[in-house]
């Protein structure tokens, strides 16, 4: 089984967050494949810097949550793969069939893409909408 975390999913397992404890929890009991894309790679990045902006962690938290990421990837505990324009294409569809519907961002849309090209079952996330649009694309959900 692959499953593919989002942002929203993977902040708590490096940073202390309202859902580390969940988090972990799920990714404990998963036997399986953990695969993100580039774009939730940056969005981590991204995520982390801006709460040292907020004075919500500092400094050292955070190169501490990076080292940890970048040790994950090392390990090949966590997969990280690059954006393929066919990625695009399905995203673009998925747009047309769905934003409407359920009202995603363009960022749930290019993840939920990026899974299924990837060839996740699961997709790992706290957002209620892109859980809401998996389930739709028959993907599990945490």
């Amino acid at each position: 089984m692959k499953a593919y975390l989002d942002s929203s999913f993977l902040f708590p397992l490096y940073a202390p967050d309202d859902h580390s404890p969940a988090a972990t929890a799920e990714i404990k009991h998963f036997r399986g494949t953990l695969i993100l894309s580039s774009l939730t790679e940056l969005e981590l990045a991204n995520a982390l810097e801006l709460r040292v902006f907020r004075k919500e962690l500092t400094r050292e938290q955070v190169d501490r949550a990076h080292a940890g990421f970048g040790s994950d990837i090392q390990l090949g505990t966590l997969t990280v793969f690059e954006l393929e324009p066919a990625m695009f294409l399905r995203t673009r569809k998925l747009i047309r069939q769905t934003t409407s519907l359920l009202g995603c961002r363009t960022a749930d849309i290019l993840h939920l893409g990026a899974a299924l090209e990837a060839g996740a079952d699961r997709l790992f996330s706290f957002d209620q909408r892109q859980k809401a649009l998996a389930r739709r694309m028959k993907l599990e959900t945490n």
